[in-house]
């Protein structure tokens, strides 16, 4: 099988998805070979590649995990190539399908198991369906040093407390080092919260250069010479910085007031040595599902299944008319009925008021401004291109001069000639030898400022506007810019 760079890649996570793939298929080779009593050499010396490119990755996932991984290079190391194919089988399997997902209990190394997860309580909807979950599933990052036993006993105690009536599966990643932590935020997007104790290391000891584009090296430097306490607000901060919707919880040793008055706003808890790891177990559960909240879907939903009579807009009558067509019947199978169970208007009421809302729109908007970093968020209808118009018209007023990328999408040009703004076009450079254009230079963008100033007309130029990416690709460096 041919070889590949992991610097050919621009995505680690392909990259990881890739290598399981041909660690299943090498090792199906060196175990047909040992069985045939072949040569076995080659492969070995190919699966002790794949698993030396995989190992420095899995130490950040929970499935299969670093210590079944442990187990599988165990297995290598041993000659066991028969039982080491049959579950790199089973755990690409469990990736490629998301099966593990499930929270089934079965174990990777376990040969009865065909559909091999991360573990826990396996509840009867599990198993009924072991290939997919009803519950959505995530992991929580814990920040401590652990030997491999109480990590052990740790993450059987957690699982210890699921109850069949959880609304989400989880599991646990443990990481000893501040560095480390930011790099599992960074690379592992499973990840949706994440506890920090007093006890762990600013510099890991492992070799991180395989990882090099998701190390921060600052982060080592700043935690180095402060307080656990200080250290633990520093590596929150640069969480946040990463993943800002990740929900962060905190161990502390020192008194409520101490604790009080060192730390910032971004941990939504903090535990102490008697809360025991039930409520660590609840708050984690509580943060996702309080973003996991749908305010306007739920109430659509809730709407749907409600009995209705339209007099008025006869259309509008949660299918009645299609059902009962002799016609259009098919529609109903085409579209599905809860398409148009969901169907409403202004005038029928029963959701919220688009231009004005005051409900469960309100609420999903405020959540959406929440979980975009920004003061306000608003819903439109019509897609992104009114979106751009409404975006254009509200920033622009006429007589305004804007700079645009001719090749932007067409809406901005319309939301520019509603507002009455005067555009200066930019034109990207040409790719010639690929039948396309690329972006537009920052020499463009800086001759037609400099035009406008020595116009005396630069502070009349409000808007840039650009596309990252392009229709073909082409990004931007967008700070440079």
């Amino acid at each position: 099988m041919v070889d590949v760079n992991p610097h050919a890649y621009n995505s680690a996570w392909q990259f990881r998805a890739d290598t399981w793939c041909r660690l299943e298929e090498e090792t199906r080779r060196l175990s047909h070979a040992a069985v045939q009593g072949r040569d076995t050499a080659p492969f070995i010396e190919t699966v002790d590649r794949r698993l030396a490119q995989l190992r420095p990755f899995e130490r950040y996932w929970a499935f299969p995990g670093i210590q079944v991984f442990s187990q599988l290079v165990r297995l290598f190391a041993t000659g066991g190539y028969d039982t080491l194919g049959r579950t790199v089988a089973k755990i690409n399997r469990a990736l490629v399908t998301e099966s593990y997902r499930g929270g089934a209990v079965a174990s990777p190394l376990d040969d009865e198991s065909e559909a091999p997860s991360a573990g826990g309580v396996a509840t009867a909807e599990d198993l009924a369906h072991p290939h997919r979950s009803a519950r959505p599933y995530f992991e929580l990052l814990l920040v401590a040093i652990m030997t491999e036993a109480q990590e052990r006993a740790l993450v059987n105690e957690m699982r210890g407390w699921r109850r069949p009536d959880d609304a989400f599966i989880y599991e646990l990643v443990v990481v000893g080092s501040g560095d480390e932590a930011v790099v599992a935020a960074r690379l592992n997007t499973n990840l949706q919260a994440c506890l920090i104790t007093r006890r762990f290391s600013h510099l890991s000891r492992r070799d991180l250069s395989a990882l090099a584009p998701f190390v921060d090296a600052h982060v080592s430097e700043d935690l180095a010479d402060h307080s656990p306490e200080d250290r633990a607000e520093i590596l929150a901060r640069a969480i946040t910085e990463s993943r800002p919707e990740i929900d962060l919880y905190l161990t502390a040793e020192l008194a409520v007031e101490d604790v009080a008055a060192r730390l910032g706003q971004h941990f939504r808890r903090v535990f102490y040595p008697g809360d025991g790891t039930l409520d660590m177990h609840l708050s984690a559960l509580e943060g996702v599902a309080a973003r996991y909240r749908t305010p306007f879907f739920s109430a659509l939903r809730e709407y749907s299944h409600r009995p209705t009579g339209v007099f008025h807009a006869l259309p509008i009558s949660q299918g009645k008319s299609i059902v009962k067509s002799h016609w259009i019947a098919d529609m109903v199978d085409f579209y599905g009925l809860e398409l148009f169970f969901a169907e409403t208007s202004a005038t029928c009421g029963g959701l919220d008021s688009l231009l004005e809302p005051t409900g469960p729109l309100r609420d999903a908007q405020r959540l959406a401004a929440k979980t975009f970093g920004s003061r306000q968020t608003y819903f439109v209808t019509n897609g992104t291109s009114t979106a751009n118009k409404i975006v254009e018209q509200a920033l622009v007023a006429p007589g305004d001069i804007v700079l645009i990328d001719r090749n932007c999408h067409q809406s901005h040009h319309y939301g520019l000639l509603m507002s009455g703004a005067q555009v200066t076009y930019l034109d990207a450079y040409p790719l010639n030898q690929y039948s396309m254009y690329g972006a537009v230079p920052l020499r463009e963008i800086k001759s037609r400022l400099l035009a406008l100033r020595a116009a005396g007309k630069l502070d009349r130029v409000k808007v840039l506007t650009l596309t990252n990416c392009t229709f073909d690709g082409i990004v931007y460096d967008v700070e440079r810019v």
